[in-house]
């Protein structure tokens, strides 16, 4: 009985990676083992590898050699989506494939802050973690200023840390933003950077989280969310990300380290390891429940998540492509390998009920 191929859809840096034997983010090793595992074959390719109208696909197969070699396929019965698309052409290139009966799981992975927010406050549960957040605008700027003492700023889609800034109040009268290593106090005339990004349709204005500090520094978590080999959510994985010291952004790209929870906790004698793991666990599989409920090939995600100086769960954001590098710079390998393994079993279980359907 022949191994089924299994698809992944990567994006063009991502491909050239593989083609040329150099690890940009992904760890394709750690995707060969899984496979290898549940007895199946990994296919990477891009959106314009595949052709619709013949059902075909050319794709990087590992070879006999151990180096990477085209192959024309059959497109793949299942796909397990990793690449990031931004036009409404490749949204409507993906939805023709699901038509054909090919099933992508994760089809759409760019998802907007606020969007998700707005989904995730409608449940009652679910609100109470939930820091107000809107529109970018100054309007709402004006409004949230009157309302919280600290805010932040951030890009309503992606940004690796890049372009968030920090706005603080100081007295009555007196603020400050920061951007990066700059600040700038100010009073009744917003400075021109906070003019310009509250301002931004690209923009949003989140009620900073009071976060929970490490050694000093503020930390939040990463939180792997994935579907597995039954079908069902589970958290794969739990790691920390540190702020550099004198920052506000936790982000690896801008500086943040990575540190398991339980090492986390361990310095803060206020907190209980157990019981946070559990309050994280579970608000998380209940968000991304709820996250499913909007987009039903949601499969793997990765969920940014504060903690109060109490130990409560506060949500950030939802990462739909999370890199994952977090758990391996905070050197947790079984974790690490885990995300990659699971999203695969649960692309085996989606092949073997295809199967069984048929």
């Amino acid at each position: 009985m022949s191994v089924p191929y299994i698809g992944i859809l990567v994006d063009g840096l991502i491909y050239s990676g593989i083609k040329h034997g150099v690890p940009y983010f992904e760890r394709i090793h750690f995707y060969e083992a899984a496979c290898k595992k549940h007895h199946l074959i990994p296919c990477y390719f891009r959106l314009k590898d595949l052709n619709i109208e013949t059902g075909q696909v050319n794709g990087l197969v590992k070879g006999n050699n151990g180096k990477y070699e085209l192959k024309d396929l059959q497109i793949p019965a299942v796909i397990h989506n990793r690449g990031l698309f931004f036009n409404n052409s490749s949204k409507e290139k993906l939805k023709r494939l699901q038509r054909s009966g090919v099933m992508i799981f994760n089809d759409w992975n760019r998802y907007g802050k606020l969007m998700v927010h707005q989904i995730l406050n409608r449940d009652e549960d679910l609100s109470r973690h939930l820091p107000e957040t809107r529109k970018a605008s100054l309007e709402n700027l004006k409004e949230m200023m009157e309302k919280h003492n600290e805010l932040i700023i951030k890009p309503n889609s992606g940004s690796l840390g890049g372009g968030v800034i920090l706005i603080k109040r100081i007295d009555n009268e007196q603020w400050t933003v920061t951007s990066h290593q700059q600040r700038w106090p100010f009073t009744d005339k917003l400075p021109d950077i906070l003019q310009k990004k509250a301002s931004s349709k690209y923009y949003i204005i989140q009620q900073r989280i009071p976060l929970a500090k490490s050694e000093g520094s503020p930390f939040d978590l990463r939180v792997s969310v994935q579907k597995n080999g039954t079908g069902e959510w589970q958290v794969t994985g739990i790691v920390g990300k540190v702020a550099k010291k004198g920052s506000y952004v936790t982000n690896v790209a801008q500086g943040g380290t990575c540190r398991p929870l339980w090492e986390i906790v361990g310095g803060i004698p206020e907190l209980d390891y157990d019981m946070i793991y559990k309050q994280i666990e579970e608000f998380s599989l209940q968000a991304v429940k709820e996250l499913e409920s909007h987009f039903p090939s949601l499969a793997d995600v990765g969920l940014d998540i504060g903690l109060t100086e109490d130990g409560f769960p506060m949500f950030i954001e939802c990462n739909g492509r999370d890199l994952r590098i977090t758990f391996g710079k905070a050197k947790m390998m079984d974790v690490w390998k885990a995300t990659y393994t699971t999203p695969i079993s649960y692309a085996r279980y989606l092949l073997d009920s295809k199967g069984k359907g048929e």
